[in-house]
């Protein structure tokens, strides 16, 4: 199957679904045979057009007549052209505009229709080879908001709300460093082996890695192009991925563990488990003894995080399926320690999932925001004195942050603020805030915005 042909099948299924980009692929992938290479382009092609939507549909428009109604096909065809010529480098511009002139007619069977579409494809595709990398954005002095919203590919109404909130340099830096592909990031369990064995064995492998600076137990790969496809000797790296003894996981997510410091804790609660990163690696830090109870509101999501569980050997493990934002949770008053990992925008993790950036909306954010302040609210009744609550979150947001802990604060004056320095010593100094909470931004640490708190319970 041509990767063209796929990539466009999941550009028009993501244009009439919710589904995730990761999920779309893979089953694209379950559906064709595909080699390594042209799953890695399929892949590339996808995110890459999803990530760079508003700027090529903006140049595109450019040279399309406004009367004109493109179709969601036609549309999506013209992006994955587009996007190649303005953002792929190794592809030559003739290749790029014949391969996706062919998608068009391979739909009509070469009719009459199929090429005077052709016709049209080629001419704007060809339009955008020759103007495309010339044209005037709005300026960013006079318009930052559409200066930034249509050349880095945001929507208008996130890139108003960070200019108010951040300014122009924090935007401009976050959105850039937001639109560079991450870095496959492994958190190696240190009860089996070492990083340092780990990171031989994928050198051994020809792939390159080095240990993270942040995270005490990661490891960051140093192809940021390389995918679970590409083959590493006898084996794909997807398969090096099932290895009991690591864990995908961004650098960032792995401090939250480390925040709530379950070393020396005999039950843990995690009570926004799925699908399972926090919950192992909790596990792993209590060095597999004591209990650890994960809960999360559906079957689905707890089959999920047992079937990871299992894989990486947790043996302290037990299960619940509830609604902490409002269900009885009395079981963790002898807790010595709850995380509550809440649903967020992911607006921190933008590098990865470049769709959330279209799939939010303020009014979502709000009712998140409301959703985080509930589960503090209704663990905090029920945490032991002297007890550990860690929240923590995946957005750079503020509201669904530092404001959120603030309300907390001031409804439950019994629990005070742990910095969290004491417990990440290896984290630069500016990812920990004048209130001693952990945030990071991929502009300013190279990994996923990640926001925590550490918070204790006095009385």
């Amino acid at each position: 199957m041509n990767a063209r042909k796929v990539a466009l099948e999941c550009l028009l299924t993501l244009s009439h679904t919710s589904a995730s980009i990761a999920s779309v692929v893979d089953s694209a992938f379950g559906r064709y045979t595909i080699d390594g290479r042209e799953r890695r382009l399929v892949n590339g092609l996808v995110y890459g057009v999803i990530r760079w939507q508003r700027h090529l549909d903006w140049v595109l428009n450019q040279f399309i007549n406004p009367r004109f109604q493109l179709d969601a096909r036609h549309r999506n065809i013209l992006r994955l052209g587009a996007f190649q010529l303005l953002h792929l480098d190794g592809i030559p511009a003739h290749a790029a505009i014949y391969e996706t002139v062919q998608l068009a007619t391979s739909h009509h069977r070469k009719s009459a229709r199929g090429r005077k579409a052709a016709g049209f494809i080629n001419a704007v595709l060809r339009s955008v080879q020759r103007k495309g990398t010339s044209l005037a954005y709005p300026p960013l002095d006079a318009n930052p908001i559409e200066h930034i919203a249509i050349s880095l590919s945001y929507p208008t109404w996130l890139v108003k709300r960070w200019l108010q909130t951040r300014g122009v340099s924090w935007t401009l830096a976050f959105c850039r460093a937001s639109n560079q592909i991450a870095p496959l990031a492994l958190r190696v369990n240190s009860l089996l082996t070492q990083r340092e064995a780990v990171c031989q064995f994928l050198e051994t492998n020809g792939i390159a890695a080095k240990v993270s600076k942040i995270a005490p137990d990661g490891l960051v790969l140093e192809n940021r192009a390389i995918t679970a496809f590409d083959a590493t000797g006898d084996q794909s790296l997807k398969d090096i991925l099932r290895r009991e003894d690591i864990y995908v996981q961004d650098e960032s997510a792995m401090l939250v563990s480390h925040l709530l410091s379950p070393k020396d804790a005999r039950f843990i609660v995690d009570l926004c488990a799925a699908p399972g990163g926090k919950t192992t690696h909790l596990a792993h830090l209590m060095g597999n003894t004591g209990k650890l109870i994960a809960a999360d509101v559906s079957t689905e999501k707890i089959a999920l995080l047992q079937k990871n569980c299992q894989r990486v050997g947790v043996r302290n493990l037990e299960t619940r399926v509830m609604d902490a934002t409002k269900e009885d949770i009395g079981f963790i008053k002898t807790a010595d320690g709850v995380l509550i990992d809440a649903p967020c925008s992911g607006f921190g993790t933008l590098r990865r999932h470049p769709d959330i950036r279209w799939n939010k909306t303020f009014d979502q954010i709000r009712a998140l925001s409301e959703m985080q302040y509930n589960l503090l609210k209704n663990a905090a009744q029920h945490i032991k004195p002297g007890g550990i609550l860690v929240y923590s979150t995946c957005s750079i947001e503020p509201m669904e942050n530092e404001e959120v802990v603030q309300r907390f604060l001031t409804e439950f004056p019994m629990y005070t603020v742990e910095n969290a320095r004491r417990f990440l010593p290896d984290v630069p100094a500016n990812a920990v805030t004048p209130q001693g909470f952990l945030q990071t931004f991929p502009h300013e640490h190279g990994v996923d915005g990640t926001f925590a708190a550490r918070l204790r319970k006095v009385v």
